[in-house]
């Protein structure tokens, strides 16, 4: 009876070595089969980065002519033209994405000639950031009708370093830190008398300090009519007040395409916009 005992015990021992064994393997597998999928993926054409850069842009920016691969590559960035809603050329783009290991968990970076963005977790952030923008993907995110309007003008944007929590695809602006120099020269637009108005200097200040601020200073560095003022966030709620002037009579009709928001201060042609939200 002993024996048949010592029969039956023996080889039951060894389920639980060969179950760790089975479940090591299995633990292994799902480490390595996301790394096997993003390697996979890396090696992809950079052709199947057109979707994804249409659809983040609502539209707006199309990744034209890539070359290379998804890691690595090539390619012409063109967006919408306001006026014939036409593509046409802004800049060409390289990139490459790596990924790496932390102390926290993975981080992915982008590097490419207009900059670099890190993600790690929930956190994104952009560094040495220097691009040039159409007024048209500026104003994308202005709810007005002055937005749409067919603007001309260069625009350059440029970053040491902006930071910023991620909820999904979007943006936490009350936890963004950092600081960028927005300069738009040339500025005009069709609907405007005159084909240019001025240059113009905005400097944005980001911290989360007091609940997340988010403050626009707006200046001009030379031109017919003058903006100057601000446009400031803080926990949720915003102001923004600016004055816009000329020595000329270019601003009369100021109040009839902005609305009720503006008012005129004398007789000199300068008119304010202050509210809040």
């Amino acid at each position: 009876m002993a024996m048949s005992v010592a029969s039956l015990s023996g080889p039951s021992r060894g389920l639980p070595g060969k179950w760790l064994v089975r479940v090591g393997i299995l633990l292994a597998l799902l480490l390595i089969l996301p790394v096997l999928a993003i390697t996979i993926a890396f090696r992809l054409p950079a052709a199947l980065l057109e979707g994804p850069v249409l659809s983040l842009s609502h539209g707006q920016v199309r990744l034209a002519l890539p070359s290379g691969q998804v890691r690595s590559g090539k390619a012409e960035l063109w967006v919408r033209d306001p006026a014939n809603r036409e593509w046409q050329p802004w800049m060409p783009i390289e990139w490459a994405l790596n990924f790496a290991w932390h102390q926290n968990g993975p981080v992915a970076k982008l590097t490419t000639n207009l900059g670099s963005i890190a993600i790690a977790g929930s956190d994104l952030s952009a560094s040495d950031v220097k691009a040039g923008l159409p007024p048209s993907l500026l104003l994308l995110a202005v709810d007005h009708p002055m937005a749409k309007a067919p603007w001309r003008g260069d625009i350059s944007l440029t970053s040491r370093r902006f930071a910023c929590e991620r909820r999904g695809l979007h943006l936490d602006l009350a936890s963004c830190e950092g600081t960028a120099t927005v300069r738009w020269r040339g500025t005009g637009s069709a609907i405007l008398p005159l084909p240019e108005y001025g240059d113009y200097l905005v400097e944005i200040l980001a911290r989360r300090a007091d609940g997340g601020v988010l403050r626009a200073d707006v200046s001009t560095a030379s031109g017919v009519v003058s903006i100057n003022g601000f446009v400031e966030t803080r926990q949720g709620k915003g102001r923004y007040r600016l004055v816009v002037g000329s020595a000329q009579p270019l601003v009369i009709g100021l109040n009839s395409i902005v609305g009720e928001l503006v008012t005129q201060r004398g007789e000199s042609g300068e008119y304010i916009l202050d509210g809040r939200w």
